[in-house]
């Protein structure tokens, strides 16, 4: 007997589009550096959707507050494929959105020390839309559980025909996809995403398959319910359940 180990299975999502990832930066607005000097900016994409391991930006000089700093470092990302908006104040400190020119799945950059040294928590890199590239499926991350099911809603046909028994014929069919997870705000399939599609009302392109072989059960539908659980020293979990819309496809790889 062939027993099938359930953490190879997991649920999928597609994104339907290539989608450029906008990243934030939040700087203290007062003194956010110990002393000034240049900065180190690890793990950009460019243009072209390569990675950069490290660019160098200008010397902080003189002026050590949230728009000096942000402003040295848009114009280093400005010359390495992003683009930016402008500085907002946001309480004790600045912020500053910047936007990937190559559009799809790339890496999450991170702001570090240089000749210039940073206040601790005095910069921080926030990802508010993760980049995604077109047919390009995702796990959700951290799964701690995922199911699929499927419905067959009977027509009752019972007739005085019927000799005492209830008699039924096919009627509608329906499809839903559900996983648990650990929140990860790193993952590239999280909470945050399945909020953006509930929200929006996207239709989300799903499956259900093992890791790398297998059967795979493939079709789109619609977030149709999303909740985060946050206890008292307990880990951060979510769940999220998909009800398909129109038919699913039996496949294998």
């Amino acid at each position: 007997m062939a027993i099938k180990n359930a953490s190879d299975l997991l649920v999928y999502k597609k994104s339907p589009a290539n989608v450029a990832q906008v990243t934030r930066i939040r700087v203290l607005d007062s003194n956010p550096l110990v002393n000034l000097g240049n900065l180190k900016i690890l793990n950009t994409t460019n243009g072209s959707g390569n990675n950069v391991s490290e660019l160098t930006t200008q010397d902080v000089q003189i002026v050590n507050d949230a728009s000096n700093v942000l402003s040295i470092i848009g114009n280093k990302l400005g010359a390495n494929g992003y683009t930016s908006g402008f500085i907002e104040l946001d309480g004790d400190y600045k912020y500053r959105d910047f936007t990937n020119t190559f559009a799809g799945d790339v890496n999450t950059f991170s702001i570090a020390d240089g000749t210039g040294e940073i206040e601790d928590g005095a910069i921080e890199v926030i990802v508010l839309t993760s980049g995604e590239t077109l047919n390009d499926y995702e796990p959700i991350a951290h799964s701690t559980s995922a199911s699929i099911s499927f419905n067959n809603d009977l027509r009752d046909v019972t007739t005085k025909d019927s000799a005492g028994f209830q008699e039924n014929i096919g009627g509608l069919k329906s499809f839903e996809l559900s996983s648990d997870a650990l929140q990860d705000i790193n993952a590239d399939l999280d909470f945050k995403e399945f909020y953006d599609d509930i929200n929006e009302r996207n239709e989300v392109i799903i499956k259900f398959a093992e890791r790398d072989s297998g059967v795979r059960w493939e079709g789109s539908g619609y977030v149709s319910s999303l909740s985060m659980d946050a206890g008292v020293e307990e880990n951060v979990t979510y769940s999220v359940t998909i009800t398909g819309t129109s038919s699913v496809v039996k496949d294998t790889y």
